[in-house]
């Protein structure tokens, strides 16, 4: 119900401002819309819109716009975008969830004059073939999977941690490119111990992908490392490895270890438990602000940047979670604890 009440918000959002794009030019001197597949079911959404007002704090000629859904449909996310194209706003922030579906709208929109930034997924392909964006804002997808990989086996070599024999990669969105990268990096990581990853569709419902996992795990007994590639599956997977007697944790010698991605405080309480190894944060703050800035000043002065702008990964584990937590606390609030599923 919430995602169809979210969809139907979005949609008369985006109505009034078809009807009403008058009044915005008489309050405002550029409008920009984000466009985005975090919805209000994922954490990361509070980091973005906070960070957005900010920057009209700082901005006060600019109106921003945070439109998404909580459905992970690839259909559903290319038909809030054409949406928010046909309001004719001063600037687009997108992920690129798939280049091939994301491809001719946005070419459309940036024929129109509308320019367009990347944030939080990339087109992967090389310039010249990719989509014709300014630039992207975000962290390396890749580089998240291979860092943490990396990382894994730093603490293996020392003797903190079982070495990995297998690891299972549980993915909640078969068609969100960036996923798949963080799960190749982690592969990659992994080829040099020849530690076999595994990819597995698990679906973003709790139930079904907690019975996937339990299916996989009961069939796959030499598997001892779960990297799920969101931090709210975290919990499901350590959940699942428990029930099985898989003895799930960072302390135990011969125990499954599970490894996410984010500053979510799921993923910090998760750590600070002994029930997360590590996670990893990518700039979801500056993924808010700093494409609403660089559309500022397109449309100002026609500068953009000449290269993307990395903003992580940047590994967080029991050694700077402490300092990490209280900046999350302070941009979540009272929600903190709400966030926290273990």
């Amino acid at each position: 119900m919430r995602g169809i009440t979210l969809r139907f918000a979005a949609i008369v959002v985006l109505l009034l401002l078809v009807t009403g794009g008058n009044s915005y030019a008489a309050a405002y001197k550029y409008r920009f819309v984000m466009v985005s597949h975090i919805g209000s079911n994922d954490p990361n959404m509070k980091w973005l819109t906070l960070s957005m007002a900010e920057f009209e704090k700082r901005y006060p000629d600019v109106k921003t716009e945070y439109v998404s859904t909580n459905e992970y449909s690839l259909q559903k996310f290319v038909e809030l975008l054409r949406q928010a194209i046909a309001t004719k706003p001063n600037g687009i922030a997108v992920p690129i969830v798939s280049s091939d579906a994301l491809a001719p709208v946005l070419k459309g929109a940036i024929a129109q004059g509308i320019p367009v930034v990347a944030f939080n997924i990339p087109d992967p392909r090389p310039q010249g073939k990719r989509i014709p964006y300014l630039t992207y804002v975000g962290g390396d997808e890749y580089l998240a999977g291979l860092r943490l990989g990396q990382h894994a086996l730093e603490l293996a070599k020392a003797g903190k941690i079982p070495n990995p024999q297998r690891v299972l990669c549980a993915i909640h969105d078969a068609a969100h490119q960036g996923l798949k990268l963080r799960c190749k990096g982690m592969a990659d990581a992994m080829k040099t111990i020849n530690a076999q990853v595994d990819n597995l569709f698990i679906t973003a419902d709790p139930a079904r992908a907690r019975s996937i996992m339990q299916s996989y795990l009961t069939k796959n007994k030499s598997v001892n490392y779960i990297f799920a590639v969101a931090s709210w599956s975290s919990p499901w997977a350590y959940g699942v490895a428990k029930e099985l007697g898989r003895n799930p944790g960072v302390g135990a010698s011969n125990g499954t270890i599970v490894i996410t991605v984010d500053e979510s405080p799921v993923a910090l309480e998760g750590i600070k438990q002994g029930k997360v190894l590590e996670t990893h944060s990518q700039g979801f703050w500056l993924q808010g602000y700093a494409p609403m800035e660089i559309l500022y000043w397109y449309n100002n002065l026609g500068l953009w940047p000449q290269a993307d702008f990395l903003t992580g990964p940047v590994i967080i584990d029991s050694t700077n979670v402490g300092r990490w937590v209280p900046f999350v606390r302070n941009v979540f609030g009272t929600e903190y604890d709400k966030q926290v599923t273990w």
